[in-house]
């Protein structure tokens, strides 16, 4: 992409100050929405036709006005068909377009005049509310992962606009009022308190109201089959968090620290839970991972986890960030895109805080080093800055939440959590920008960082460092270390040099340690740390513990590698110098890497050593007993993925894996054993027949482990898996299947058939895979034949056919 850059004022130095709120290197795209009204509340009504995916409803909006004089207002409504508008109970005359629908006024409306705006409406969102289920066929098996009856909203960015007429942007925050019209058999939750429930008819009345304002995008409902749990947290916040009935072993391990998380932000933000309580909802076919409405989380049930999957992936650390977000994104809101990073980064940040304290340091600083290399990843594809519409995931989510992580660490933490506390405070129900967080540093601690936002939130970029270190001595100085550090980044009118302090610590034979901290701003830098005693060097570290954000070229000898990687107080620096190892020869790194087997070392650290020893035969007996005595299913599958598995010993501890309380592990396990003795497949198989795994992943390898490996099951096996791939599953299960038959190689008219349904899904993560699916399977003629043939029989309509055709060119051939 060609950038264009825009300098809004004169390039500053490093550490000069950055006080206008809307400074930026890059030219945006967007820009503050301004709007006429300012809606104060707005009370929605709703009832369905799930099977039509009909939304029938009514809205008020009650406000104010902003502007000397209004004579009309726009609404957002893309294919919302209006019955009538309504302003103050009289009709209105009313426009549509394909964005949305103009009211004109039958006389102009002055400032601070207040009023209510309504419409009677219908749609068919395809976009926005989503009905799950409803037409799929009825999938009588027992397994948590069969296709339900739902219905969920997804709001953010702005789809709520989709299914509600409404003023659709972040810059807005009311009071939202929801009363939904639905079968009494089934649970509706959205936001706020359930002020009245009651029945009417066949139908129950659910009516909800929340008690401060927020934006329009959180706005949410989820309705379907459900018991609720229900928690307090310690300091008394109400929860109910929404779980399958027919499964409720899994409720436990999917909720796991759900009330003492609120305790935990509560501390850490030195802000009370700012709503009235906190209600979580699994849904199906989730276009994310969760997000964080009102009062009400929506999280994919893909983290609907039992006792041996929470072992693999879990919610902890998701359910942390959707709650952060009823902070930062609920309560205090960015005032528009360029700015979501107040809300993303803050919701990773706090993730890890969590991890720190439950699961400790090591634990911490592995999740804070992959939102480094995220970062960097990133970095090597373009330069955009934090402060960005288009800055993209890796910088709106990790780097933003590694530069409050070195906000925190050049402040000092309680610093700056007393600045981010005035911050909240002051902005508490509002809208805000990035400057507002300088403001309230320069207003709590009388410092001014706009020296650091500039570099890090404003500019592109991260530091690269080249270090280079060696023993020097000279008659006015004595004997000292001098280390070499330059920047290498590129450097432009958007990147700069960078200026942070930075630890140096010189590690001596005997033990000892020499550290000082430097500013590093130019482009060489030289630093002395003086050796009074002329001690021997034995390793060198540049920002122990990576504090710092950066990329570093440092070459060092296998001795320094070495006694950083026994010696070094952190596990960052050990890991580091285990990593620089990996082009090192097997046989003069091998009697380190078993030290480190054999050590207390974190169990990632000893994962990586066992991915460099590979199948090492002289290792072979100490990777079996870190299997054995090691929990850590990341460390467990390591050691079977390097392990030989023809030796008698390693096919004991692989059957025996094949009950492990990791589900990968399992599967990994009866992968290898099926490969190593196809004779022996079927009696592993019977072995693991009635487990499933999460989204029937184990299930499915199991049956494609079947055809490849036990003639006498696959035909059966090869219509499971078709099966498995149609729309009574879950979306996760279907591409576990899409993968197995991908891999075999296997096409039918019936699977074509849940394929191309499954390319029309509004679930991206369903139709990507589907469409790589056949275009792969397309390769081998016979099956390309099929698929036209197919697509010229089947019965779905022109439009359904054209979005086919636009996603499988070779359907047009």
């Amino acid at each position: 992409m060609k950038l264009r850059l825009l300098l809004l004022a004169a390039l500053l130095h490093t550490g000069a100050n950055a006080q206008n709120s809307y400074r930026s290197y890059w030219k945006d795209a967007t820009h503050y929405r301004e709007h006429e009204l300012d809606i104060t509340h707005l009370k929605l009504e709703v009832s369905f036709v799930p099977e039509q995916g009909l939304v029938k409803g009514h809205v008020d909006h009650h406000f104010r006005v902003l502007r000397p004089e209004v004579d009309s207002v726009f609404f957002d409504a893309p294919a919302i068909r209006i019955a009538q508008a309504a302003l103050n109970g009289k009709p209105l005359r009313f426009r549509s377009t394909k964005d949305g629908v103009w009211v004109r006024l039958p006389h102009p409306l002055k400032w601070d005049e207040t009023g209510t705006i309504s419409f009677d409406y219908e749609a068919n969102p395809q976009r926005g509310i989503y009905f799950i289920g409803w037409n799929a066929p009825e999938n009588r098996e027992h397994n948590a992962f069969a296709v339900r009856k739902q219905i969920w909203t997804q709001g953010q960015g702005i789809d709520n606009r989709h299914w509600i007429p409404m003023y659709d942007d972040m810059n807005d925050k009311f009071i939202t009022e929801t009363i939904v019209h639905f079968p009494g058999d089934y649970k509706v939750l959205s936001n706020g308190n359930l002020v009245d429930k009651h029945t009417e008819g066949n139908e129950t009345v659910w009516h909800y109201i929340m008690s401060h304002p927020h934006a329009g995008y959180l706005l949410m409902l989820g309705i379907g089959n459900y018991a609720i749990d229900q928690r307090k947290s310690n300091s008394g916040v109400p929860l109910n968090l929404y779980y399958y009935p027919e499964f409720p072993e899994r409720r436990e391990p999917t909720y796991r620290y759900s009330a003492q998380l609120i305790d935990f932000l509560e501390q850490e933000t030195g802000i009370p839970y700012p709503w009235d309580s906190y209600s979580q909802i699994m849904v199906q076919e989730f276009l994310y991972g969760a997000m964080e409405n009102t009062t009400a989380t929506i999280f994919g049930d893909f983290f609907n986890v039992d006792e041996r999957a929470y072992e693999d992936r879990n919610y902890v650390g998701v359910n942390c960030h959707e709650l952060t977000h009823q902070w930062f994104g609920d309560y205090i809101t960015a005032r528009d895109g360029r700015d979501s990073w107040l809300q993303e980064s803050f919701a990773t940040y706090y993730p890890k805080l969590f991890t720190k304290k439950q699961f400790g340091a090591d634990e911490y600083d592995w999740q804070r080093i992959g939102d480094y290399n995220t970062t960097l990843e990133a970095g090597k594809k373009d330069r955009f800055p934090i402060r960005y519409s288009a800055a993209g995931t890796a910088r709106v989510y990790q780097k933003g939440s590694s530069v409050i992580s070195m906000l925190a660490y050049v402040l000092g933490e309680d610093a700056w959590k007393r600045a981010l506390k005035a911050y909240a405070q002051k902005h508490a129900y509002a809208n805000v920008e990035s400057n507002d967080i300088v403001q309230s540093i320069q207003d709590e601690l009388g410092q001014d960082m706009s020296w650091f936002f500039d570099q890090w939130v404003y500019r592109g970029g991260e530091p690269e460092y080249t270090i280079a270190y060696e023993a020097q001595q000279n008659a006015s100085e004595g004997s000292y270390t001098a280390i070499t550090v330059k920047q290498t980044h590129t450097r432009d009118e958007v990147t700069g040099l960078f200026s942070m302090p930075i630890v140096f610590e010189v590690y001596y034979t005997d033990g000892t340690k020499d550290r000082v901290k430097e500013w590093i701003r130019e482009e060489v830098n030289l630093v002395k740390i003086p050796n009074r005693y002329g001690k021997k060097v034995s390793f060198v570290l540049f920002d122990p513990n990576a504090r710092i954000l950066k990329s570093v070229v440092f070459p060092r000898g296998f001795a320094a590698l070495r006694s950083q990687l026994l010696h070094a107080p952190h596990m960052l620096d050990r890991y580091d110098a285990l990593l620089a190892m990996r082009t090192i020869d097997i046989a003069r790194k091998r009697e380190v890497l078993l030290e480190v087997l054999r050590s207390n070392e974190f169990y990632r650290v000893k994962a990586e050593a066992i991915t460099q020893l590979g199948r090492d035969k002289e290792a072979q007996a100490a990777v079996e007993q870190t299997f054995l005595k090691e929990s850590n299913p990341p460390l467990r599958l390591a050691a079977i993925k390097a392990c030989d598995a023809a030796t008698v010993s390693w096919k004991d501890i692989l059957t025996g894996a094949l009950k492990d309380a990791s589900y990968d592990v399992e599967q990994t396990a009866l992968e290898q054993l099926c490969r190593n003795y196809p004779d022996e497949a079927d009696r592993y198989l019977r072995a693991t027949e009635h487990d499933f795994g999460m989204n029937n992943s184990v299930h499915i390898k199991w049956n494609e482990l079947a055809v490849l490996y036990v003639p006498a099951r696959k035909d059966s096996a090869l219509q499971r898996l078709v099966y498995l791939a149609s729309d009574a599953w879950e979306f996760r299960t279907r591409n576990n299947a899409f993968t197995a038959l991908k891999s075999l190689g296997y096409c039918n008219e019936t699977l074509i058939s849940h394929l191309f349904e499954a390319v029309l899904s509004h679930n991206s993560r369903l139709s990507g895979p589907a469409a790589q699916t056949l275009e792969s399977l397309s390769q081998q003629a016979v099956y390309r034949n099929m698929m036209q043939r197919t697509y010229h029989d089947s019965r779905l309509s022109k439009s359904d056919k054209a979005k086919l055709r636009e996603q499988l060119k070779f359907l047009s051939l």
